[in-house]
């Protein structure tokens, strides 16, 4: 008789947990597009939603949580409407708004307006409460770098990468810094490390990191190694006039003549004024 009373008791409890649990408020999803995701929103919806939440702040203009998500959808609607986006976010801030997304949008909106500093500091203050989101971390290496704050551009890649170790952007970034830095053989590490990623997930391999590579070898003299990433490069983004300049400067150095001739006249007809290719044009003309 005593189990069944427990036993009882214990089934009514549960209920009763089950019931409270149905009475108590769902957590609402945060409205948090990031920039790449903004362009595949719905205009209408857009539009609607401004002159919905636009009509409630003017009845209620203290209401900052009204502002926060007009300022929003302002950033969403594209950057001719940046300068309303950034009143309202940032008098939100300031009439004491917790909403962390204040920080990543003026974040956004102050690097697009190359208002590097202040694009830095909105980074930072979304990075103190979120310090493993790893676009903000990397955007905050690019304004770093805009501002020409190598170092600290350096730092934000690297703990990239401690959060993930694989990440292709923090790697040919930092790729790109020591290579500017000349130090080639930093540089080479991180650009392999990138071609080693990408073949293993079968990515497409960025453009640029085959033409970086090409050029580390070029400077060092090795055009052998060199000429196989420029033609890498050449074949995966014809359009890369940098990497077909030095592919025909390195057929040059292999004195593989024709080679060079062919890129040289095609070359010229982009940049009929360019001196230094008529230059090496006119010489191979009087060796062939």
């Amino acid at each position: 008789m005593k189990r069944i009373i427990i036993s009882c008791c214990l089934l009514t409890i549960v209920i009763l947990g089950i019931l409270l649990l149905s009475f108590l408020p769902k957590s609402e999803k945060i409205f948090f597009p990031r920039e790449g995701e903004t362009k595949v929103l719905d205009e209408t919806k857009i539009n609607n939603e401004i002159e919905v939440l636009s009509k409630q702040l003017s009845l209620d203009p203290n209401n900052i949580k009204l502002a926060v998500e007009l300022g929003i959808y302002y950033f969403i609607k594209g950057p001719q409407y940046y300068d309303k986006a950034i009143n309202l976010l940032y008098d939100a801030w300031e009439l004491g708004s917790t909403d962390t997304r204040i920080f990543y949008y003026l974040g956004c909106m102050y690097e697009f307006l190359k208002l590097y500093e202040l694009s830095a500091q909105e980074y930072i203050k979304f990075l103190n409460n979120f310090p493993q989101d790893i676009e903000v971390l990397l955007r905050l290496g690019n304004v770093y770098y805009k501002q020409n704050k190598i170092e600290e551009a350096k730092n934000a890649y690297k703990e990239v990468l401690k959060i993930d170790k694989n990440n292709i952007v923090a790697l040919a970034n930092l790729g790109y810094i020591f290579l500017n830095q000349d130090d080639y053989l930093s540089a080479q590490e991180y650009f392999i490390r990138v071609i080693e990623i990408v073949k293993r997930k079968n990515l497409d391999i960025p453009r640029n990191i085959n033409f970086y590579l090409g050029k580390i070898f070029y400077i060092n003299k090795n055009f052998e190694t060199a000429k196989i990433y420029f033609e890498r490069e050449k074949e995966k983004y014809p359009d890369n006039t940098e990497n077909t300049i030095y592919l025909a400067k390195t057929y040059y150095e292999l004195k593989n003549f024709k080679e060079s001739y062919s890129l040289l006249k095609e070359l010229i007809e982009i940049f009929p004024q360019d001196k230094e290719l008529r230059r090496l044009k006119y010489k191979i003309e009087k060796l062939l």
